[in-house]
């Protein structure tokens, strides 16, 4: 028979592993934000799901020469139809960090700089309202 007391340190427990996941997230948010980053073009591959988590995808994008492969959650993100390549953000010093911007598609004919571009291209930002 479970106790009172048993429930109640089990709630406690949740609650404490709860706030940390929220703070470690947060801290891993601005670490994250604080790194210098650069913009290219990536293009997707196959996507997977791991036992017990999203649905993920893998994607390569060619940044300062090198070709890198990363992966990212898809979470409530829709791809759309045919296409393969959107704006990828690259933190310089980490690039294992890269993430799609979903937001962004764009053309596969269009290519990026060999650095990247320092911000997101005038000719790619959203317009208000879009």
């Amino acid at each position: 028979m479970v106790t009172k007391k048993v429930i109640v340190i089990n709630i406690i427990k949740i609650k404490i592993t709860l706030v940390v996941i929220v703070i470690a997230d947060r801290l891993f948010n601005d670490y994250y934000n604080s790194l210098d980053k650069a913009y290219t073009i990536g293009e997707l591959g196959k996507t997977y799901k791991p036992y017990g988590q999203g649905t993920k995808i893998r994607f390569s994008f060619t940044f300062q020469g090198e070709v890198n492969n990363s992966q990212n959650g898809i979470g409530n993100n829709e791809i759309k139809k045919g296409q393969k390549t959107y704006l990828i953000e690259v933190p310089i010093k980490d690039i294992r960090k890269s993430r799609i911007l979903w937001d962004y598609p764009v053309p596969d004919t269009l290519k990026a700089p060999y650095e990247g571009w320092e911000e997101i291209p005038a000719f790619l930002k959203k317009k208000e309202g879009d």
